[in-house]
């Protein structure tokens, strides 16, 4: 994923991964059984010779008669148990009602599955992660574990969500014989170089914020344009780190670009995250957070409060005060909904439990998805992607020259209709006020996939 301050330049996660409590999930679920089995570093070396890393997976039985499928959970950009705690309606409710054996693979690169154990990420080895190698890892796996079993003649329907979601949809295109079906919920897998336009994304996050609430995306707007104003006003530049209850000092105009970054990236992951109910998934929020985040944004309610507590503070009028506080009031849903941290530190703001060194590495490959807007029509600053800045910043931080054309070369995409048009077995699911819906399927491409798409559903909520 990003940091604080490039949340909106680089290319975000599909999918948000938090760190979890293994032992405690392991506990609520006593049905796995988890295990490992050697897998090549490199599949594609010439002389056919690799070395080998233990790539984790989790077997549930529970519901499993013969006769039945398999399940198999492609895993995306986390540990694996992430993935088999939030993917009950696979693991429960399809499990039992088709008495199927559920298989999950833990994505090579994340969690305990590791190539080269704690010198996986030293630049030399990350050439290995990428998204033909983990597909080649799930489509050995499948083949040794069906032999393995003796479920040689059993079919596999392969799930995902988000980035799972696109490798499960890819896994049915490119390798049929091993995976009879797809379920790719909230799949982006058009998300990529002039397919798609560049901030839909961020329209839809706008749609979102602005369904019960009007004035809220339009005060949002607002208060960034005023945090940015402050760039050449040193007092005000330092007020920011009382108003905002920052970890960190608030001194310079890089400083004012991190408090802007703190506070869309909360926005942007409540849009994501906007469950009808109360999570602990990215961190603890209520349910309907983006609502719930809005309210103090109603500034005919809340003004005699705020400026009735800071009118102390001159260095702003009383509009002012109202939309800076506002704003701080309403990112607390998404960083403190419970009030337990003491200040908010800027350098971990993407989000509270997240851990993604390994997705930037695949966004600096082959999953380089652009993400940008000029603003007018949405709640967001004018911040366009550039290819050449993604490009400076991958090579010096990883060595890793991104392949933007890569997804849609390999899979198609650019004509979703025709590239798709023999694509079968595939259930494409999505929510509309999911803002990566804008870079998925949503229509029907072929006569033998199904494109569902849910009302007030956000990312893979179902």
């Amino acid at each position: 994923l990003l940091s604080v301050v490039l949340a909106r330049t680089r290319v975000t996660s599909p999918f948000a991964h938090p760190k979890i409590d293994v032992e405690k999930i392991k506990a609520l679920h006593s049905d796995i059984v988890e295990d490992t089995v050697d897998m090549k570093i490199d599949h594609f070396n010439a002389n056919g010779q690799s070395d080998t890393y233990p790539m984790r997976y989790l077997v549930n039985a529970k519901h499993y008669q013969k006769g039945g499928p398999i399940f198999f959970y492609a895993g995306n950009e986390g540990n694996v148990y992430t993935f088999y705690n939030n993917t009950g309606f696979m693991v429960n409710t399809l499990a039992e009602e088709y008495k199927a054996l559920v298989v999950f693979a833990e994505h090579r690169y994340f969690g305990e599955s590791l190539p080269f154990g704690d010198k996986s990420f030293e630049t030399e080895n990350l050439k290995y992660l990428n998204v033909e190698q983990t597909m080649t890892d799930y489509v050995e796996f499948i083949r040794g574990f069906r032999k393995e079993s003796g479920l040689d003649q059993t079919p596999v329907i392969v799930f995902g969500g988000s980035y799972g979601g696109m490798l499960a949809s890819w896994l049915r295109m490119k390798f049929p014989e091993t995976f009879q079906g797809a379920i790719a919920s909230s799949a982006p897998i058009i998300y990529f170089k002039d397919a798609v336009p560049e901030d839909g994304f961020y329209n839809v996050i706008q749609d979102v914020f602005t369904h019960n609430h009007p004035e809220c995306s339009e005060n949002i707007k607002k208060v960034a344009e005023l945090i940015v104003s402050f760039k050449n006003q040193p007092e005000k530049i330092r007020s920011l780190q009382s108003m905002y209850n920052t970890c960190q000092a608030i001194e310079t105009a890089d400083d004012v670009d991190k408090i802007t970054g703190f506070l869309y990236n909360a926005w942007i992951y409540m849009a994501m995250t906007n469950y009808p109910y109360p999570t602990e998934f990215l961190a603890p929020m209520p349910g309907n957070p983006v609502d719930v985040s809005c309210e103090p944004f109603d500034l005919t309610a809340s003004k005699p409060k705020i400026t009735s507590l800071l009118k102390k503070d001159s260095l702003f009028s009383d509009d002012e005060l109202a939309l800076l506080q506002a704003a701080a009031d309403s990112v607390q849903v998404f960083y403190n909904y419970t009030g337990e941290l003491a200040c908010n530190d800027l350098s971990g703001s993407e989000t509270p439990n997240l851990d993604a060194f390994g997705w930037d590495i695949l966004a600096c490959n082959e999953m380089a998805m652009p993400m940008g807007t000029d603003g007018k029509d949405n709640m967001f600053l004018p911040e366009s992607f550039s290819y050449e800045a993604h490009t400076k910043q991958c090579e010096e931080r990883f060595g890793i020259t991104p392949q933007f054309d890569f997804a849609l070369t390999f899979f198609g995409g650019r004509n979703p209709t025709f590239d798709f048009a023999t694509t079968s077995n595939i259930v494409f699911a999505n929510g509309n006020i999911d803002p990566w819906n804008a870079g998925s399927i949503t229509i029907p491409v072929s006569k033998d996939t199904v494109t569902i798409n849910i009302e007030n559903s956000a990312h893979h909520l179902e």
